[in-house]
């Protein structure tokens, strides 16, 4: 069989990426991974190359390319006859479809305001009424889906299939932003979290991350030594004071450009001055805060 490619954006940035990736890497199915960053002044024309709609994700295979996370969902299942990609049951399948559609064009509320981000420590943030209501929305789906369907396995109808591949991105940003969950919301998210695939995505996703370098010692010029003459010490001092005259004071720093690519714009940030990937201790304080949020006290 020919292999399998699946072109995706940003870790960090792409949640439309993570739901085909996630659900190939759930039914382990072999594929290889091309990653076009987002954030560069290519990234348009290097997507272009492989995705005549100019986006991403697209799965290539063989001479077949599919784009668009659902269809790529859809085309895995039917290629692999992966089980449990739609429950059997009519009910909980006319369900599950139902669901993972409102997700693939609904909720535009939350996604504007609560952008994806894979890194995010757990903060709230205000939520407009629009983006509450959406978010009631949701619980009400997962609480439904779980409550009727999900009594097999920690999924909205059991197995892992299409719809939980659609809404692990939503819980991400559940966590991401502290919204308040309980109950099969909560048991669902911790799970989403925990779900071995997602984790590795999100220690990929760190790699993207730049972290802040402590800025530079200031460099003295010949302006900032005082003039010092022998008044300055008594007879009993035994001091030298050396004076380079030649320091000079280092040029003002400037803010790194950030260029707007691929139909939107990453405010430059002042602070981050390399790419180093974010630091292991600042991951591991985020997955604490993240376990504190998604799991019940003792």
């Amino acid at each position: 069989m020919s292999t399998l490619i699946l072109y995706i954006g940003s870790k960090n940035l792409s949640s439309w990426s993570l739901r085909p990736w996630l659900f190939l890497r759930h039914h382990a199915i072999r594929f290889d991974e091309v990653l076009i960053p987002l954030d560069r002044a290519d990234t348009r024309a290097r997507i272009l190359e492989h995705s005549p709609s100019g986006k991403v994700p697209l799965l290539q295979h063989g001479s077949t390319r599919v784009w668009d996370s659902l269809a790529i969902c859809e085309y895995l299942a039917e290629t692999f006859a992966l089980p449990g990609a739609w429950p059997s049951d009519p009910a909980a399948r006319a369900y599950a479809r139902s669901v993972a559609c409102e997700m693939h064009a609904g909720f535009a509320a939350l996604r504007q305001a609560l952008p994806f981000d894979a890194t995010r420590d757990p903060e709230p943030v205000p939520l407009s009424a629009a983006v509450q209501a959406d978010i009631e929305r949701i619980r009400a789906l997962w609480r439904e889906a779980r409550t009727r369907y999900g009594q097999d396995g920690p999924w909205l109808f059991g197995r892992f299939g299409i719809a939980d591949a659609m809404y692990a991105p939503v819980a991400l940003r559940m966590i991401a932003y502290a919204v308040p969950l309980d109950g099969p919301e909560q048991d669902y998210a911790a799970a989403m979290a925990a779900h071995p695939a997602v984790e590795k995505w999100i220690e990929a996703a760190a790699m993207e991350v730049p972290v802040p370098e402590p800025a530079p010692m200031p460099v003295p010029g010949p302006s900032s030594v005082p003039d010092i003459t022998e008044d300055d010490f008594t007879d009993d001092e035994d001091t030298v004071v050396a004076v380079d005259s030649d320091i000079e004071a280092p040029p003002p720093a400037t803010e790194p450009s950030v260029d707007d690519v691929a139909g939107f714009e990453i405010e430059p940030t002042p602070e981050l001055t390399s790419a180093k990937p974010k630091a292991a201790d600042q991951e591991q304080e985020r997955r604490s805060k993240i376990r504190s949020f998604i799991l019940p006290p003792d």
